[in-house]
């Protein structure tokens, strides 16, 4: 690969990790319109890693929920923190002000968690993606990494040339 690539996929992965965490905070969520941040554990859970022909984000599984939503399902032995829990810690971390005050958020996150297992999400539900990482990989930015590598390559083929000529 070249060795402009690498230098820009070095220099692309933070920024790249940088928008996909100021999505996080920014983008609008569906139905509600609020932004996906909570606690920060997704934006903590971000990674990048690049080699000489890539660069690769990582996250969360659940990052993909964001994006889609979560469908109906059978039961909640997927993960390793039972649906409930995570809701109800949601929710308290989230500020949600319950209609009922007599409920807690455990009773919150076991009523949240039954419907969702039966019907899904909101956003499931609307049958839309919320765009949550839709503008992460703009036009511009991939523009910007091919005018990077294009311009690392043109001083690596002039510094070849000029070592050529002056031999």
């Amino acid at each position: 690969m070249l060795a402009s690539a690498r230098v820009a996929f070095a220099q692309a992965g933070p920024e790249l990790l940088e928008a996909c965490i100021n999505a996080l905070r920014t983008h609008p969520q569906p139905p509600r319109g609020r932004p996906a941040h909570t606690t920060g554990n997704t934006e903590r859970q971000l990674r990048f890693e690049e080699d000489d022909s890539s660069l690769t984000m990582f996250g969360p599984s659940h990052l993909q929920t964001l994006i889609t939503g979560r469908g109906p399902t059978k039961s909640s032995t997927a993960g390793d923190t039972p649906l409930r829990e995570i809701l109800a810690q949601w929710a308290e971390d989230k500020g949600i002000q319950l209609n009922d005050p007599n409920m807690t958020y455990k009773q919150f996150g076991f009523l949240a968690a039954r419907k969702m297992h039966e019907w899904g999400s909101e956003l499931y539900a609307m049958g839309q993606p919320s765009g949550l990482l839709d503008q992460v990989l703009s036009p511009e930015f991939l523009n910007t990494l091919k005018a990077r590598i294009a311009a690392g390559e043109m001083v690596a083929i002039t510094s070849t040339l000029r070592g050529v000529l002056n031999s």
